[in-house]
């Protein structure tokens, strides 16, 4: 006997059913290259209306394709190839697909004749002159109350641009309507992009951190969403967790017998991580318990006050509640992403070694980016361990 194929086949053109998960999905074949539709249903006739409107989509993709592959194309065709591609991708996360969107969005911005150019009348010299002025100007966005536009971009912004420009030119030679990439031409794409700097790594102090938690702990008394704010901030310094990575950790995260808990990681493979149950972090989640138990509201008809399937916190995020604690107590401003920082580096600074920190922030480099990043010591640590240095000299 045979075994069942992943993918069931039904009544309706390009649209096939998952037999795992239920849910249907649309196939077309496009250029050679087959794209994958998640039709975000398992309901048949959702399914079928919504494989009804991805078909319109390609058709209209055929259309750029055949386009580009006539000669006649331009760069707005092989935009439309490339977007269509991007989103097609089952292997993207949604993150990535909306940056490489948002990258695409400033090449056209930035260069706005692009669109009308065929992809031979790219040329080496166009591209570089286009980096130039990108890299000096930026996109002229001028942020809602601003009184002048920024000038220039950072380097991931530019450096975005320029690989989205080389894949579009990569999917012209792919077509046959050039020969060679100018983007890709060496050393040529290295001198596009723009040099990385290293900034450094500037972090409250302990005392200006719990300042900060008591701070917003006051800053909104309705509701005790400040409490709850707070609270959540501690768990970052406490875990390293990125701030996306908060929503999925739910209390049957917490092993309370193996003294541990499960990050469910959504960047890489080795984001999905387990890390200890330190002791201010098991007190923590004791807190947030006794809390719960607290709020009749969160209790229904006799159920338990948190279920195993529910996320620790109430928020997913918190900056505004940041930002006015910061103002009022004058600390510099600070990001969910620095309480990462402050994991990372109270790690270190405590004797853990960086491997294993890194193993903790889920980092799959073995350390590298950890060395990079943390391989230095705050000012008052630094201060504290001089104070222990003995030469062997005279006084």
């Amino acid at each position: 006997m045979s075994k069942p194929t992943t993918w069931q086949r039904t009544k309706v053109q390009y649209m096939l059913r998952n037999r795992s998960s239920g849910k249907f999905y649309a196939r077309w074949k496009v250029a050679g290259k087959q794209i994958w539709v998640n039709l975000e249903t398992d309901v048949f006739s959702v399914a079928k209306v919504r494989v009804g409107v991805e078909a319109g989509k390609i058709a209209r993709l055929r259309g750029n394709s055949a386009a580009v592959l006539a000669g006649s194309g331009t760069m707005a065709d092989l935009m439309a190839v490339y977007a269509a591609r991007s989103e097609a991708n089952t292997e993207l996360r949604p993150s990535s697909i909306k940056a490489r969107l948002v990258a695409l969005k400033k090449v056209q911005k930035t260069w706005p004749e692009l669109a009308a150019l065929k992809p031979s009348q790219v040329s080496h010299d166009a591209v570089a002159e286009w980096a130039t002025r990108f890299k000096g100007e930026g996109t002229n966005y001028t942020p809602p109350g601003a009184k002048t536009a920024l000038r220039g971009n950072s380097a991931t912004s530019v450096n975005r641009a320029v690989d989205t420009l080389r894949r579009l030119m990569d999917i012209a030679v792919e077509r046959g309507a050039v020969a060679t990439n100018p983007v890709s031409i060496k050393p040529t794409e290295g001198r596009l992009k723009k040099k990385v700097v290293q900034k450094d790594l500037v972090l409250p102090s302990n005392a200006d951190v719990q300042r900060l938690f008591v701070g917003m702990e006051t800053n909104g008394a309705r509701g005790g969403w400040g409490v709850e704010a707070a609270d959540f901030c501690r768990f970052l310094s406490l875990t390293g967790c990125r701030v996306g990575e908060v929503a999925q950790v739910t209390w049957a995260c917490v092993d309370w017998e193996k003294k541990r808990l499960h990050v469910k990681g959504y960047k890489s493979e080795t984001s999905d991580r387990f890390i200890p149950l330190f002791a201010e972090l098991e007190t923590l989640l004791k807190k947030l318990i006794e809390r719960r138990k607290s709020a009749a509201r969160f209790a229904v008809d006799g159920k338990p006050f948190i279920e195993p399937a529910d996320s620790l916190f109430r928020i997913s995020e918190c900056q505004k509640t940041i930002d006015k604690a910061c103002e009022t107590l004058g600390i510099e401003r600070i990001t969910h992403h620095d309480f990462r920082h402050l994991f990372a580096t109270r790690c270190i600074e405590s004797g853990v070694d960086i491997p294993t920190v890194s193993r903790w922030l889920g980092h799959s480099d073995g350390g590298a980016l950890a060395m990079k990043t943390y391989g230095h010591l705050r000012d008052d640590h630094s201060n504290t361990m001089a104070a222990k240095v003995n030469f062997g000299g005279a006084a």
